[in-house]
């Protein structure tokens, strides 16, 4: 990505860090990362399924929690430790899906195969864990992304009921909106979630290749993109965040086998700035 100026904002390739590893300084399809105190930024690892003649909690591997420091430049990264591994018991995870850090340094890691959320402390101690499921729910579900607000209540999508529940720290369901479809306020299996510092909330609707923003209660506000590969356009989004300024960052998906996937940015009224790939110069 070759420097860029756009609306009076610059953005420039720094460095990667990581590469193909089941253990250590590198990672195994990383699907998830957030970053805790002293710019400490840990990844979900889903790993890999492929022992056979085993029980099927056990047939993965390379699956962990990786907590490193990016550093400043290449060659400034620091791995710090792993945590978790593939499975069902305390502390586990079968298909690693999110992660968010909470203002005490606690960590929420998401499972999209469980239906759970497992709580652990910043190094890595198992706290617990509970279902994102309700007992009455007949499904299917799919827990996808998490999030938290302002009051510290998660925030977690359900890709295959098409909803968004909010919960307490503790697992302790609140509340429950959205609905299979495309209408304002509809959704079709939605992904990442996010919440800005005045309280909204934006989640990555999938299938509709679009990002809703909703208020905290769940009321439609506003939707960004529309289903395409131009700048602008989003493809399966998958991902969203928003900086300190406002501006809304969406990652999605290649179209197809030959499309680049991209970073696209909008401002916080939906007004689109610019779209970032990945063709740096220098690695």
């Amino acid at each position: 990505m070759l420097t860029e100026t756009v609306a009076g904002r610059t953005y420039d390739y720094s460095h990667s860090v990581g590469r193909g590893s089941q253990t250590g300084m590198g990672f195994s399809n990383p699907v998830a990362a957030a970053i805790g105190k002293d710019e400490t930024v840990y990844v979900v690892n889903r790993g890999s399924e492929g022992i056979s003649n085993v029980a099927w909690n056990r047939t993965g591997y390379g699956a962990r929690v990786s907590q490193i420091k990016l550093g400043a430049n290449a060659g400034e990264e620091e791995f710090i430790g792993e945590f978790s591994k593939y499975g069902n018991g305390n502390g586990e995870f079968i298909w690693g899906s999110g992660v968010a850090v909470d203002s005490q340094d606690n960590l929420y890691v998401i499972d999209e195969w469980l239906n759970r959320v497992t709580i652990f402390a910043s190094d890595g101690t198992y706290q617990m864990d509970w279902s994102t499921v309700g007992s009455e729910e007949s499904g299917p579900n799919g827990t996808s992304g998490i999030a938290i607000d302002k009051e510290g209540n998660l925030l977690v999508t359900d890709g295959r009921s098409h909803t968004v529940k909010k919960f307490t720290p503790e697992g302790e369901l609140l509340s429950t909106w959205g609905k299979q479809g495309s209408a304002e306020g509809e959704l079709d299996s939605p992904w990442g979630i996010t919440v800005d510092d005045e309280g909204f909330i934006y989640v990555a609707d999938f299938k509709n290749h679009r990002v809703q923003k909703f208020t905290d209660g769940g009321n439609f506000v506003a939707q960004f993109g529309s289903h395409g590969t131009k700048r602008g356009q989003l493809s399966y989004p998958n991902s969203v965040a928003v900086d300190p300024e406002g501006d809304v960052y969406v990652c999605d998906w290649s179209e197809n086998g030959w499309e680049q996937g991209r970073v696209h940015i909008f401002e916080k009224d939906g007004r689109f700035l610019t779209s970032l790939t990945g063709d740096a110069q220098q690695l």
